[in-house]
């Protein structure tokens, strides 16, 4: 009948729409993997087998595990170059997890003028990273920094959670840092406009692969944010990765100040070696300073100091004077000139140009950077201020100074 043939090809029609729909859908979502997945591989998404994380243990009291740093393995497997907060931390255990794998990780050296530090681990033997020659870095030469995007947090197994972009050398003061920038349109594409988020020591590669660099530490808790436009990336200054592999044989710079700054009224400067300070005067500065900690006079109130119970914070500017801020890998010792043992202090302040004849003074603490205690100054400051002189900004500067 022909009611009945209509309705069987109706039927089959309906079958074969159906079908040229299924294979539209098909088609379709091939196309996306492919553009998904050829974006993910032009940013090389992805993480090398020599790169792991530095953890935190936990504690038994339920303070959970801490991700620290990235690192890389370097020499026999068992060695790992990082790069650690020591504002932040004053680590005792460590994880190493590579991949699947977790190792227990000892400090066996420190370089405090970068924040380099060298793990030992024990019969790990682990996929070491291939060096790259640092010693032709040039501006605007294009290399490949490591690190997380906010639209993949799980950064605890670092699989598909690490994106690779390009960025360029913009500058070099060898033999500790050099300063790398990404282009801004670059970020966005990647990001879509969201903040590019990464740890300190995350590995910097050249176009062949082979590690040139790591990078160093991030803002210090006492540095405001940087003055950018929307959409910048703020990434600090990238470790020569010469330099840092000199901690498998060199361990004389374990314990100093990893953190320099100069507070003032108008101004505050990252003292940043071999840019505000040439290398070679570092340690001069350190040695000098060290001085001034043997030679402490009596307790002082905390007067102005009083109104910051919860420590001096970000953008913190001095009322007067200049202040010298030190944060030290390690604590170190407070005497009085008689040698007597005065406090521990993971960081200090050393203030003076006070008004109204005040005495130079320390403020110190345990944690930074609250304040837990003031010294009066005895020693002889001049030395200090000598060496500070060359970075002191033109007169009427306000503001930050690089």
């Amino acid at each position: 009948m022909p009611g009945k043939e209509v309705g069987h090809d109706t039927k089959r029609g309906l079958v074969m729409r159906l079908r040229v729909l299924m294979v539209i859908s098909v088609v379709l979502l091939v196309v996306v993997l492919a553009v998904v997945l050829s974006s993910a591989l032009s940013y090389k998404i992805g993480i090398d087998d020599y790169v792991v994380q530095i953890w935190q243990p936990g504690t038994v009291s339920g303070d959970p595990e801490i991700l620290l740093a990235y690192g890389i393995v370097v020499d026999d497997g068992n060695h790992v170059l990082t790069v650690l907060d020591y504002e932040r931390d004053t680590p005792d255990k460590l994880l190493v997890v590579h991949k699947y794998w977790r190792h227990d990780a000892s400090i066996q050296a420190i370089d405090y003028r970068t924040s380099a530090t060298l793990l030992q681990l024990q019969d790990a033997d682990l996929p070491t990273a291939e060096i790259g020659d640092t010693s032709s870095l040039a501006s605007n030469q294009r290399v490949y920094v490591g690190g997380c995007i906010i639209y993949w947090p799980n950064r605890y197994m670092k699989c598909s959670a690490n994106a690779y972009i390009s960025a360029y050398i913009s500058d070099n003061i060898s033999p500790l840092f050099f300063s790398i920038s990404i282009p801004w349109k670059t970020m966005y594409v990647i990001t879509k406009g969201k903040d590019w988020v990464s740890e300190s020591g995350a590995v910097i590669t050249d176009k062949d692969g082979k590690a040139i660099g790591l990078v160093g530490r991030y803002l210090s808790e006492l540095e405001p944010p940087p003055p950018y436009p929307p959409g910048y990336v703020y990434l600090p200054w990238a470790i020569n990765i010469s330099s840092a592999l000199e901690l498998l044989t060199d361990t004389s710079h374990t314990n100093g100040p990893a953190v320099s700054i100069v507070l003032a009224k108008y101004y505050w400067i990252n003292i940043v070696p071999g840019d505000a300070l040439p290398v070679n005067d570092i340690e001069n500065l350190y040695n000098t300073v060290m001085g001034l900690l043997d030679k402490l006079g009596e307790p002082l109130p905390l007067d102005d100091l009083a109104q910051y119970p919860s420590g001096l914070s970000s953008g913190f500017y001095l009322e007067e004077g200049i202040m010298l801020v030190e944060t030290f890998t390690y604590p170190v010792e407070l005497h009085d000139s008689g040698n007597n043992l005065l406090a521990r202090a993971k960081w200090i302040g050393i203030h003076w140009d006070r008004s109204e004849g005040k005495p130079n003074r320390l403020i110190y603490g345990s944690t930074a950077y609250i304040v837990e205690g003031v010294y009066s100054i005895e020693g002889d400051i001049s030395g200090l201020v000598q060496f500070l002189e060359p970075i002191w900004p033109e007169p009427g500067h306000t503001g930050v100074v690089l």
